[in-house]
């Protein structure tokens, strides 16, 4: 009996050598584990982040999320645009249309020749067509001031140059070969006019050419007084100038030929007393070339 209990407390004892022999059969040891004999080597300490430097503070504001436009906002809806939107009242017969008024569009060219504070210097050339037995050639020269766009001051002047029209030709040839002709001899004669006048520019326009280019142009009336130099013929064929008052009125059309150079027509009616009674009224048609001066700054 004592023997039994010996080999029983001798094999208790074995139990926990033979579970650490068969568990260190089982598992390998680990790759990075020191062989026998050799010391385990030291781990490297562990490298600290680098500290990331502060950014500088920015003046530029944060950047906003773009905002839509009112169009692509009305577009991105989900209802369509209505009647409503373009004032138009939707009820039968009398509905009302005022997207029309409001659609209405009035568009103002802007002038490309700007006049206001210009001098303009102008050579003319015509004729006074008014009479039977002279056809008067008209040459002269005028000045216009601007005010403004529409209003400037004229002084303008032109001496006329008496030809013999086909008319007092032949009767004066049928006399000299003692036929029934005349001798014509008029009483007095249209020798030079000056004035002073105001000129209103109530149009201005502008007129294409051949869909190359665009002209300018104004449309005004004059205003003005002055006075005429006539010659007075005597029976004996002694003449003497006579000097007398006169008004007039007319209107002149200008087209620009760019920021200096204009082409004028120009019509005048004068009115002036004639000598030994009544009223005479030669009318002056004439075309110039004008320059302005340079515009103001």
């Amino acid at each position: 009996m004592r023997k039994c209990s010996i080999w029983t407390v001798s094999l208790l004892l074995s139990l926990p050598s033979l579970a650490w022999a068969q568990a260190a059969e089982g598992d390998p040891p680990p790759e990075d584990a020191p062989a026998e004999g050799e010391s385990k080597p030291e781990a490297a300490p562990a490298e600290e982040p680098a500290e990331k430097p502060a950014e500088a503070p920015s003046d530029k504001p944060a950047d906003k999320p773009a905002e839509k436009s009112s169009g692509e906002a009305e577009s991105s809806g989900a209802g369509s645009v209505s009647a409503a939107d373009y004032g138009v009242q939707e009820g039968g017969a009398g509905a009302s249309m005022k997207w029309a008024a409001n659609r209405e569009v009035r568009v103002i060219q802007k002038r490309e020749v700007l006049k206001e504070g210009r001098h303009q210097f102008s050579l003319i050339g015509g004729v006074v067509p008014n009479d039977d037995f002279f056809a008067y050639v008209d040459a002269g020269a005028a000045y216009d001031y601007y005010f403004s766009e529409d209003i400037a001051i004229e002084v303008r002047g032109a001496y006329t140059f008496p030809q013999q029209t086909s008319l007092e030709a032949t009767l004066e040839k049928q006399r000299e070969q003692g036929g029934p002709g005349l001798e014509v001899r008029l009483p007095e004669t249209l020798r030079a006019h000056a004035s002073l006048s105001a000129v209103w520019n109530l149009l201005h326009g502008k007129i294409g050419f051949f869909n190359t280019r665009l002209t300018e142009f104004d449309l005004g009336l004059n205003f003005g007084v002055g006075s005429v130099m006539t010659n007075l013929t005597a029976k004996g064929g002694a003449q003497a100038p006579r000097f007398a008052p006169q008004g007039n009125i007319g209107a002149v059309l200008q087209f620009y030929l760019g920021s200096r150079f204009v082409l004028r027509v120009d019509y005048r009616q004068f009115f002036y007393q004639a000598n030994g009674g009544g009223v005479s009224f030669p009318i002056s048609t004439t075309v110039g070339l004008s320059y302005l001066t340079a515009p103001i700054e």
